[in-house]
């Protein structure tokens, strides 16, 4: 019989513990001088000093360790791979009859001017990821066929027409570093 009062008291113990989280009171289930603080991405536990009186105290958040190095397929943000450039335009040759001189992600090739980032087409990365060969940094903007499956592999958008990246070729062994995953709109 005591065995079963215990339990029931043990259980009724966890279930008033279980009130006083789900009304908010949850300061009475962690150690003095410290609350829980939730936020968008993030529930963690914050330290105050213990409480001198019955005044409300100020929390300061507990520290949240930064992420340095982002990664996408096995890629990292600052990676240096070595690659192969070729070059495009935004003709209907280089691109099919459908593509109206539209990026996959929605740029349009003619309204790019002086001011604006370079862009690349390959599949390897996210789009508006950021690259930088030989000291010129380039937005992923653009997908291609599948010869830009591999990793290094660029097709660098010229506006100066098909002769142009035709007479551009293809250029090898050159050092493509990884600058942002997914994010030139926070370069």
């Amino acid at each position: 019989m005591k065995k079963i009062f215990a339990i029931a008291l043990a259980a009724l113990l966890l279930f008033a513990a279980g009130c006083q989280w789900l009304t908010g009171d949850s300061a009475a289930l962690l150690p003095t001088g410290q609350v829980w603080e939730t936020g968008p991405a993030t529930t963690r536990a914050a330290t105050t000093a213990a409480p001198a009186t019955d005044e409300p105290q100020a929390t300061t958040p507990a520290p949240v360790p930064a992420t340095t190095v982002r990664s996408w397929n096995g890629i990292s943000e600052g990676d240096v791979i070595p690659g192969e450039l070729t070059f495009y335009c935004s003709c209907e040759e280089c691109n099919g009859p459908d593509s109206a001189g539209v990026t996959a992600d929605g740029t349009v090739l003619a309204e790019l001017g002086p001011g604006d980032l370079p862009v690349v087409g390959c599949n390897w990365l996210p789009l508006q990821s950021l690259v930088e060969v030989g000291g010129t940094v380039y937005r992923v903007a653009d997908r291609g066929g599948p010869g830009l499956n591999q990793a290094g592999r660029l097709d660098v958008y010229t506006p100066d027409g098909h002769e142009a990246a035709l007479a551009l070729g293809r250029v090898y062994d050159v050092e493509v570093r990884i600058l942002a995953l997914g994010s030139a709109a926070n370069y």
